[in-house]
């Protein structure tokens, strides 16, 4: 109970800090106005290249000549561009390059399954593969039916899947608002380090340490009553983002909005977690502050704060990977846009366990200058 009213009376604090609140949430809505903006133009298809595909050919099987055979129809060429190789592992040396995109496998022993290798990271070429290995699918159970059924007209064919249809692609892609809502909203979480480098500090500043410690409150209340009280003021950041965002920028958060507010309950918790463990480890709050500024910088560019991720290098690309910024995004764009859930548990798995790292750090850290 005592760490709840301390938890409320941080909070409440840093609500009541007009100048800090107003930076903090006037900051992201006018750069997520002034990207989307500006870059607008970068998140508009203009033109579809093939998805490259490898075609395992290792064998003389009826299925693999059949899907061969479906894969270099013209209709299908102008979506997938297909490579052969006779071997699986050469085939998966080149997922691996980035020299191809999927690979399609057929095992002579496997009953005719067809086993498809995906890179992640990008669901609109996903999907793409998805639909011609499932357009060749209902073919072929098509064609299979038919001779069932004592069909034998030689004309017959079962491979015109492809119809030319015009698309409406918005609603399953982000518009540049759209993206840069997320990446913002995601950095005012990763400034919370600097809320949890202050809460710490101030309480030596300002000696109010002396006062809690003469309430007779254990180290555990203080910390878990600060800790949380960043927590519920990153939180009601958060939420003010989002409800802004959506009613003014019509920016889409999806339709499963308590998912995206758990998900910067997480960032949150991860970010409170680093600037306490920063500000324990480090000892000083000007240094604790300038580096963890800096810090949060550098992670949002790297998780495609400013440049969108699909416009970095290959390098850069790698790197990314490194910022929780990165792994927070991938969470939102695949829970919004329906894409990959492993993707999802995995990297939040990750965060979590990133942040639970950080407050046992900081638990056995503090615990010396504050119990």
């Amino acid at each position: 109970m005592k760490a709840l009213y301390i938890a409320y009376y941080t909070a409440l604090r840093k609500v009541r800090n007009y100048g800090n609140l107003t930076s903090m949430l006037a900051l992201p809505i006018v750069m997520i106005l002034i990207l989307g903006a500006a870059l607008d133009g970068s998140f508009q298809i203009e033109n579809i290249n093939p998805v490259k595909v490898i075609l395992v050919n290792e064998n003389e099987d009826e299925l693999l000549q059949s899907l061969n055979e479906f894969l270099k129809q013209e209709d299908i060429k102008e979506i997938i561009n297909t490579e052969t190789v006779e071997d699986f592992d050469k085939g998966m040396e080149k997922i691996k390059n980035g020299e191809a995109f999927a690979l399609v496998h057929v095992k002579t022993d496997n009953e005719g399954r067809i086993h498809v290798y995906k890179r992640s990271g990008n669901i609109f070429r996903s999907s793409v593969v998805q639909s011609v290995i499932d357009s060749f699918n209902q073919s072929a159970n098509a064609e299979y039916a038919y001779s069932m059924l004592g069909g034998n007209d030689v004309n017959t064919s079962f491979y015109d899947n492809i119809s030319e249809e015009s698309i409406n692609p918005d609603g399953k892609r982000p518009k540049a608002l759209d993206y840069y809502a997320m990446t913002m909203l995601i950095m005012t979480m990763m400034y919370g380090t600097t809320y949890g480098a202050f809460s710490m500090a101030e309480e030596q500043f300002y000696r109010t340490e002396i006062r809690l410690k003469s309430a007779s409150l254990h180290f555990h209340e203080i910390f878990i009553g600060k800790v949380a009280g960043i927590i519920l003021t990153l939180v009601i950041d958060a939420s003010v983002i989002i409800l802004f965002t959506k009613y003014v920028y019509d920016v889409n958060w999806g339709d499963n909005i308590p998912f995206i507010m758990f998900t910067c309950i997480t960032l949150a918790v991860l970010a409170t977690s680093l600037g306490v463990a920063t500000s324990m480890i480090i000892g000083n709050e000007n240094k604790a502050h300038a580096l963890l500024s800096t810090m949060v910088q550098v992670l949002t560019f790297l998780g495609g704060g400013y440049v969108p991720y699909h416009s970095m290098s290959s390098v850069m690309k790698k790197l990314s990977f490194l910022s929780p910024n990165y792994l927070g995004l991938r969470i939102m764009l695949n829970a919004i846009y329906d894409g990959s859930q492993s993707q999802i548990r995995n990297y939040m798995a990750i965060l979590w366990i990133a942040s639970l790292s950080l407050l046992v750090i900081s638990a056995f850290r503090g615990r010396r200058s504050l119990a």
